[in-house]
């Protein structure tokens, strides 16, 4: 029940109003002072800590006790943590923004409904048979409305953020910790950022449904020239035990944007940030048909108005307005990546090396591939032709961690060897940084990974904001992984995250010989049979040569 209390302290007016979770009065309690609202507005417990001579505020905050973590949330840290991420970062724009609430007048049939039962989640999926709620209209069967109801599952990833599991189906699906965005351009030359909650995640909606597809809409269609692509980094759903985790700041600073790019936030609010008040958005008359389908989450037309009154906002303030492309060399904000003071160090030092290794050709566009070449194949071979063929130059990286089959200097001696014909092609070692065990060490136990699902982000994130912009490496190659899982989810991950650092991903088609895809795997089993002839239709002369006589 909603309870509601008023009394005076020091002849001051208190006014306290402790709302239902699913009653959609306001959907948070309030506690006014003076006619003053100063609550977080937080479900749960909210508590303000008020001095009542001085009439000052010293302290606000909420726990939410429907987390079995119990997260504790000041307002006045959202606020200071946006203030601050906006000094550090010149050039990125943030614009926050609130939701709008469940309306409390000109009520539809199905808004009417909807407070009369106190309709939430829970019950929606327990009269999945009863076609009673709007959600029905977008999704006619019950297993899509139980897809778009149910979380996927999260983890917190290397750097402290939260991160989805890759989740494939047919309404909803996840790659590289994020909801997909439908409609995305391949090429762009902007990122515009939607951070926030289950509303911003897109529960109850189809990926093409949730307010980052809608808005990457808007940009395809009526600012084209932006060059825009939005990425969805909505981060909770309550049915994880994630809800109001107060992870927004770090996921504010674990953001790859760069100058010229947009972050669009529905928490914290501050004089300094511009602001968009959609409160009232969803009272009548206006043209979005059902805006909710329960108490407290917005339809797919629901997430449509969002996305529309983001965009004109953005439209009429001009936000990109004086914003310019990162450029080679410009310095990159990165979040805690860690990595301790000495590997910082080295990795300072090997940027230095690739920086001027880039200086030295300057004005070429370069592409990239990481192979450990266990050992160097045909496949490896075609695989560099055609990538070779793309870019002007083609870095070849050699995995150098030593937890092959065959030794680091043997697989770059032989990969050297089988490309020194091809005149823009380079290869290099890999270093610490780019697939080793201080970026990814489930590359190395693959038997044992096949069945698990391993983080692959902190080494794709690495190589895009850190290794990438010292050589200006615009593209980064690599080929289908029929075979092993652990290579296919880390190219889903290259897929998901490199194209938000502005590099394309291009996976090129194994090569085949007799039918069957080349692999070095499949080159060990032979070597282990002493199958010369069979390996010798697949491998180069020199690698032919070194396995002989090995």
């Amino acid at each position: 029940e909603s309870v509601e209390h008023e009394c005076a302290v020091g002849g001051v007016p208190v006014k306290l109003e402790s709302v239902c979770f699913n009653v959609p009065k306001n959907n948070a309690a309030r506690i006014m002072i003076g006619g003053r609202h100063y609550s977080p507005g937080g479900r749960g417990l909210n508590f303000v800590v008020f001095d009542m001579v001085a009439k000052t505020l010293l302290d606000a905050v909420s726990f939410d006790t429907y987390s079995d973590r119990f997260p504790c949330r000041r307002p006045r840290d959202m606020a200071e943590g946006l203030l601050r991420y906006k000094n550090t970062h010149p050039g990125v724009s943030l614009l926050c923004f609130n939701l709008p609430k469940f309306p409390d007048a000109d009520l539809s049939d199905n808004e009417k409904f909807i407070l009369q039962f106190a309709v939430g989640r829970a019950n929606i999926l327990q009269n999945l048979d009863k076609p009673i709620f709007a959600l029905n209209k977008y999704f006619p069967s019950p297993e899509e409305i139980r897809e778009v109801l149910r979380a996927p599952t999260s983890y917190l990833g290397v750097n402290g953020v939260r991160q989805f599991e890759d989740t494939r189906g047919r309404r909803v699906n996840t790659s590289g910790g994020h909801r997909v965005t439908t409609d995305q351009p391949k090429n762009y030359g902007r990122t515009v950022y939607l951070v926030g909650g289950c509303q911003i995640f897109g529960v109850g909606a189809s990926d093409e449904g949730t307010v980052a597809s809608h808005l990457q809409r808007l940009f395809n269609d009526l600012a084209p020239a932006q060059e825009a692509v939005v990425q969805n980094y909505g981060f909770y759903l309550a049915e994880a035990g994630d809800a109001q985790t107060g992870e927004e700041l770090a996921i504010l600073n674990a953001l790859p944007a760069r100058a010229g790019d947009v972050i669009l936030c529905d928490f914290g609010m501050d004089p300094e940030i511009p602001y968009v008040d959609m409160a009232e958005a969803a009272r009548r008359p206006h043209h979005y048909g059902e805006v909710f389908f329960d108490t407290m989450h917005r339809t797919e037309d629901g997430n449509r108005m969002i996305a529309d009154k983001l965009f004109e906002r953005l439209a009429r303030e001009n936000f990109f307005a004086g914003a310019r492309p990162v450029l080679p060399g410009d310095p990159v904000p990165i979040s805690k990546t860690g990595l301790d003071s000495g590997a910082q160090k080295a990795l300072a030092e090997y940027k230095k090396i690739l920086t001027d290794f880039y200086n030295s050709m300057f004005g070429i566009t370069i592409g990239a591939v990481v192979m450990n070449c266990n050992p160097f194949t045909m496949g490896h071979r075609y695989l560099i032709e055609q990538a070779a063929a793309q870019v002007d130059h083609l870095i070849i990286f050699v995995v150098q961690e030593d937890k092959s089959v065959f030794p680091f200097d043997e697989r770059l001696r032989l990969v050297d060897e089988g490309v020194n014909d091809l005149k823009n092609v380079t290869v290099i070692p890999s270093g610490r940084f780019i697939i080793s065990s201080l970026t990814f060490s489930g590359y190395f136990n693959k038997a044992e990974t096949q069945d698990r699902a391993v983080d692959s982000s902190l080494d794709v994130a690495l190589f895009a904001r850190e290794i990438a912009p010292c050589l200006n490496i615009s593209a980064r190659f690599a080929g289908e992984e029929p075979f092993d899982a652990v290579t296919r989810r880390y190219n889903d991950t290259m897929r998901a995250v490199l194209p938000q650092y502005g590099i394309r991903f291009i996976e090129i088609p194994r090569k085949e010989i007799e039918g069957e895809a080349i692999s070095a795997s499949r080159v060990r089993k032979l070597l282990d049979a002493r199958d010369f002839a069979e390996i010798a239709k697949i491998v180069p002369p020199a690698t032919l040569e070194y396995l002989m006589k090995r």
